[in-house]
C-alpha cells in the first residue's frame, strides 16, 4: 500500500504536502518522509511513525521550495526501518531526483540480480531502490521521458511521484492497481493516493490518472501526459474499496462510502433468513461500519454501536508483525455489555485474513452476553496472497484457503458466518454502467500479471 502525494508551484508546497499526507495516514503508519527542491539544493526529511512527527522540523514551513512530494510508509516484507522510508532521493546524470511509490514491483530480483551483476550497487531492501537506478541508466532528455523509459522494464504495481528542480511526475502502471489522482489548487498542481487529500488541503479532484500514464507538471502546466506502453489493461485493486481507502475519497465516479454501504445491502439479501430473528446489527469499528449501515437499512434491523474504540491505537492489519497485530486488536475494542447482552447480533466487518483477530472479537462479545452471533463479510473469503502491496500473508495461513465455512464458522464459535459474494463486491464497486476492471486476485487467484517464485512482496 502507502500514501503518496506530489504538489508544485506553491512556495508552501513542502507545508502543503507534510499536510496532506497526515490525510493519507490510513495509508501507512510505519514512515513518512517529504522530499522539496525549486530554490536550493533537494532537501529530504524521514522520520519513522506519523507524518505529524515531519512538522517538528522547521525547514517544512520555510518558503524555500516550489516543488515537493512525500510518502508514508506500510510495509509488506522489507524491512520497516528509517534507510527504507520514502521518498528516495539520488544524484545522476539528469541531477537530483526524488521517488515515492505505492505498490509492489515484481519482477524486482530479477532486475536487481541484473544490475548488481553490471557493478550497481544497493543501498535499500525496499524495492522503490530499482527505480532509481533504471531512470539513472535512461539516455531521455526530459523528466517524463525518463520515468516512462524506466516504468516499461518493471513488472507488478507501481503509482508514483518523481520530482527534479521543480517538475513534477506521476505515473500509474498499466493495470492500475494503485490509485492516484490529480488536482488543483490555485495555480497549482497536486497528484496524490486519493482525493481527500486533495480536498483536505482545499483544492478540487480533476481526474483519476489513468492506467499506464505518465504526466509532467512545471510552473502550474501540464508539460506532457502520454502512455509509457500500449499495453494497458485496467484491474484496480478492489481491496480499495473493501477496507484500505478512506470513506470519503472517490473510486469509479463515486465515494467510497457508496460502495461500502452498497455491499452492506446485498449481504443483507444474502442473509434474509437470518434477518428475520436477529436484534440488531452492530459493526466492527471502523471499517465495518458503511457496510453495517447498508445492511440495516435494507433488512430494517436496528443499527446499533456494540463497541468503544479506542482511537489512539492504529490499524490493525497494517502493523508488520502477527504478534503487533494481535495486541492492536485487543487494544483496540471493547463491547458495550448493556448494548448486547442477551441479544442476537449480526456482526458485521470488511474482511477476514487470518481470522485471530475475528476470533478475539466474537470471544469479547461472548463474554459481554451476546446470546447468538451470525458474523457477516463485507467481501468474498480471501483465498490467495496479494503481490501487488496488501500484506496478506501466504496461502498458508490464510483462513479461508484452507479451510470450508463450516470448519471457520467453528473455529470461530459463531451460529452463522457469511461472505459477501463476488459478483455483489463487483456490482457494489464499480460506476454506473461500468464494467469489471478489477483485480480480485485474492479472492479467485487469478493474477493480472505473470507471478513466478521470484514474485514477492516488499514496499
Amino acid at each position: 500500500m502507502c500514501g503518496i502525494i506530489g504538489v508544485e508551484n506553491t512556495s508552501q508546497a513542502a507545508a502543503l504536502v507534510g499536510a496532506g499526507l497526515i490525510t493519507l495516514q490510513h495509508r501507512g503508519e510505519e514512515s513518512a518522509g517529504v522530499t522539496f527542491s525549486g530554490v536550493e539544493n533537494m532537501r529530504t526529511l524521514r522520520c519513522m511513525g506519523l507524518a505529524s512527527n515531519i512538522f517538528n522540523d522547521d525547514m517544512l514551513t520555510k518558503k524555500c521550495a516550489r516543488a515537493s512530494i512525500g510518502h508514508v510508509r506500510y510495509t509488506t516484507s522489507s524491512k520497516s526501518s528509517l534507510i527504507n522510508a520514502q521518498p528516495f532521493q539520488m544524484s545522476c546524470i539528469h541531477g537530483r531526483i526524488a521517488v515515492a511509490h505505492n505498490g509492489n514491483i515484481t519482477n524486482f530480483l530479477q532486475l536487481k540480480e541484473t544490475l548488481e551483476k553490471r557493478g550497481d550497487i544497493f543501498t535499500h531492501t525496499s524495492d522503490t531502490e530499482i527505480l532509481l537506478h533504471l531512470m539513472a541508466m535512461s539516455k531521455s532528455g526530459t523528466l517524463s521521458k525518463i520515468v516512462g523509459e524506466a516504468l516499461k522494464q518493471l513488472d507488478g504495481a507501481f503509482s508514483i511521484v518523481v520530482l527534479r528542480g521543480k517538475t513534477l511526475v506521476g505515473a500509474r502502471d498499466k493495470n492500475g492497481f494503485r490509485p492516484l489522482v490529480l488536482g488543483k489548487i490555485k495555480k497549482s498542481y497536486i497528484i496524490a493516493s486519493e482525493s481527500v487529500a486533495i480536498e483536505a488541503l482545499g483544492g478540487n479532484y480533476i481526474r483519476d490518472i489513468m492506467p499506464g500514464e505518465v504526466i509532467e507538471i512545471e510552473q502550474g502546466e501540464i508539460k506532457s501526459s502520454f502512455e509509457y506502453t500500449k499495453e494497458v489493461n485496467q484491474r484496480t485493486c478492489i481491496f480499495e474499496q473493501v477496507y484500505f481507502s478512506r470513506a470519503d475519497s472517490l473510486a469509479f465516479g463515486k465515494t467510497v462510502k457508496e460502495a461500502r454501504v452498497q455491499m452492506g445491502m446485498l449481504l443483507a439479501d444474502q442473509m434474509k433468513e437470518i434477518c428475520k430473528s436477529a436484534d440488531m446489527v452492530i459493526p466492527v469499528p471502523d471499517s465495518g461500519f458503511y457496510a453495517a449501515q447498508g445492511f440495516s437499512r435494507r433488512s430494517k434491523i436496528i443499527f446499533e454501536m456494540g463497541f468503544i474504540r479506542n482511537h489512539y491505537v492504529g490499524r490493525s492489519f497494517i502493523k508488520p508483525l502477527q504478534a503487533l497485530r494481535d495486541l492492536t486488536a485487543k487494544l483496540k475494542l471493547s463491547p458495550i455489555k448493556e448494548v448486547v447482552k442477551g441479544k442476537e447480533i449480526i456482526l458485521i466487518d470488511d474482511s477476514m485474513v487470518r481470522g485471530t483477530t475475528s476470533k478475539r472479537i466474537i470471544a469479547a462479545l461472548k463474554k459481554a452476553g451476546a446470546r447468538k452471533i451470525h458474523f457477516a463479510l463485507s467481501c468474498p473469503p480471501i483465498i490467495a496472497p496479494c503481490y501487488y502491496g496488501i500484506d496478506t500473508p501466504l496461502k498458508d495461513h490464510l483462513i479461508a484457503a484452507n479451510n470450508s465455512i463450516e470448519q471457520m464458522r467453528k473455529y470461530l464459535g459463531v451460529d452463522s458466518l457469511t461472505f459477501l459474494s463476488l459478483q455483489n463486491l463487483i456490482d457494489s464497486c464499480q460506476g454506473n454502467g461500468g464494467k469489471n476492471c478489477f483485480c480480485c486476485a485474492c479472492f479467485n487467484g487469478k493474477y493480472p500479471t505473470n507471478i513466478s517464485k521470484l514474485s514477492f512482496k516488499t514496499t
